[in-house]
């Protein structure tokens, strides 16, 4: 079965990130040097998650997590959620904290003003990925 995902990059996407100011690496979908996170073509995830949508006849209702009305074309939380997603999808490789990836999470949906900041980031404290390396324990390591 193949996944349909909500979202699939049309064109390489750039994002500063200072906690990776000192990384190199390059992976399938993901590049970085000296902070600059490169997210690359083809890409695909969900959004905010977890959401279900469903198909009612004509219409479209979604149950779960919102994504925000459009701005610029773009889902307020388009950007957050991809650095997001990634970030979590190859922790085992970028070796960012779970406090650390919560917080770039919290800093782009801040930048953005998105209205339920707290809201998302404690659900993304408390329901997101919870295995990151274990020497870089989300206590340990509040940088």
């Amino acid at each position: 079965m193949i996944k349909h995902y909500k979202y699939r990059l049309e064109e390489d996407r750039k994002f500063t990130i200072h906690e990776l100011a000192t990384r190199t690496f390059s992976l399938q979908f993901v590049d970085c040097e000296n902070g600059v996170l490169t997210i690359k073509k083809g890409y695909a995830w969900d959004g905010c998650s977890p959401k279900k949508v469903l198909h009612l006849g004509p219409f479209v209702a979604v149950i779960g997590t919102p994504d925000g009305p459009l701005r610029n074309g773009k889902a307020w939380t388009y950007d957050a959620s991809l650095v997001h997603d990634v970030l979590c999808q190859y922790r085992n490789d970028i070796l960012l904290t779970q406090y650390q990836v919560v917080r770039i999470f919290e800093r782009m949906l801040t930048q953005v003003e998105w209205p339920a900041v707290d809201w998302y980031v404690a659900a993304v404290e408390r329901f997101g990925p919870q295995d990151f390396y274990p020497y870089l324990s989300t206590m340990s390591n509040k940088q």
